[in-house]
């Protein structure tokens, strides 16, 4: 009987993990066991602990830019990092080896293909990152996000789009329930606010101001997820707001999205994606530091839906974020569609795909 293990690998933080989980309960539900491969930071190690996923660390994290003594360190740790993977492959005999992106999946991609193992790839943003560009020429699928992304890639004839894995219990969740959660009026107008998990001041700091030009206007109630940065700043602002809840970290994203009626936010691939799914209307602010601005070009694709709106980070003021929600409460038309009507998740779709090929 063929091995039903199966390796994800997946670096940095929530941006390449979500997806990989994503991914794995997918694979579960259709009988194989996935182990992941993870860089030994703290934000990925809880991730993964919480989802119950057997996991293998790796001390092994981005590419310097420049020639320096880190640049050769990382070159050893690349080295180390093979060798760790090579054992690792052996020892769990996957079916298949998935990089959902970081500098980790390279080892792990290298080292399963040596070992004549089924490689698999995804990119979640419009621009690949450089580990993906490598891989790509000899994975045995890409599989993509955008539809955008095909053009930065040498060898287009693996390239599948698949659209970006979310979690299934985004769309379970209702507003009735979501507000009940979250002990919110249903009826009242809310927008939810979040950066990212280790937080984003200026976007948080902004957002809150925008919300006090807002509360003086409309009737409405706040969900701020802060991130771990200058949640304890916003937290202290908000306490005499009325309606204006502030957290650092929400794992019961589901409630929050149910309860919302607009959004503000950065664009990363997976917001914008649940965005899209959800058909739930947002202001994107992309995170402007981002590798090759990709967040940018994350929401330029998004924005042609028709219900995102785009504020550069270096145009953002109190004034026009309120008065872009603003235009959304007077504006926007729920589409009734429903993601339910999606014939298949991207997580089904690549489960699919790496199915056939095993």
């Amino acid at each position: 009987m063929k091995n039903m293990n199966i390796i994800i690998a997946a670096s940095g933080t929530g941006g390449h993990i979500y997806p990989g989980i994503a991914l794995a309960l997918e694979m579960k539900e259709k009988g194989f066991d996935p182990v992941f491969f993870i860089s030994n930071n703290e934000a990925s190690v809880e991730i993964i602990k919480n989802s119950g996923f057997e996991y293998v660390p790796f001390n092994f994290s981005g590419m310097p830019r420049k020639l320096s003594f880190s640049f050769f360190m990382f070159l050893l740790k690349l080295d180390l990092a093979f060798f760790k993977a090579l054992r690792n492959i052996f020892k769990y005999k996957p079916a298949a080896v998935v990089g959902v992106g970081g500098y980790i999946s390279v080892p792990a991609v290298i080292a399963a293909k040596i070992c004549g193992k089924k490689t698999y790839i995804h990119e979640q943003n419009t621009i690949p990152g450089m580990a993906n560009k490598l891989l790509n020429r000899f994975a045995d699928k890409t599989m993509i996000s955008f539809k955008g992304s095909e053009k930065y890639f040498k060898n287009k004839k693996n390239i599948v789009f698949t659209g970006y894995p979310v979690r299934k219990e985004i769309f379970a969740a209702v507003k009735d329930g979501g507000c009940d959660a979250l002990k919110f009026d249903k009826n009242i107008f809310t927008l939810m606010i979040f950066g990212g998990s280790l937080g984003a001041v200026k976007l948080n700091e902004t957002a809150f101001d925008a919300v006090k030009i807002l509360s003086k206007k409309i009737n409405m109630q706040a969900i701020h997820i802060t991130g771990k940065k200058g949640h304890e700043e916003i937290k202290n602002k908000a306490a005499n707001e009325k309606n204006y809840k502030v957290f650092d970290y929400m794992h019961d994203i589901a409630s929050a999205y149910a309860a919302s009626d607009a959004v503000i936010c950065r664009a990363g691939a997976g917001a914008v994606f649940e965005l899209q799914l959800l058909g739930k209307p947002a202001v994107l602010v992309p995170y402007p530091y981002a590798a090759d601005n990709h967040q940018y070009y994350n929401a330029k694709e998004a924005a042609q839906s028709g219900n995102m709106t785009i504020i550069e980070e270096k145009d953002l003021t109190p004034e026009n974020l309120a008065g872009a929600v603003e235009n959304i409460k007077n504006n926007f038309k729920p589409d009734k569609e429903s993601v339910s009507s999606a014939l298949m998740l991207p997580q089904e779709i690549m489960a699919d795909e790496i199915i056939k090929g095993i």
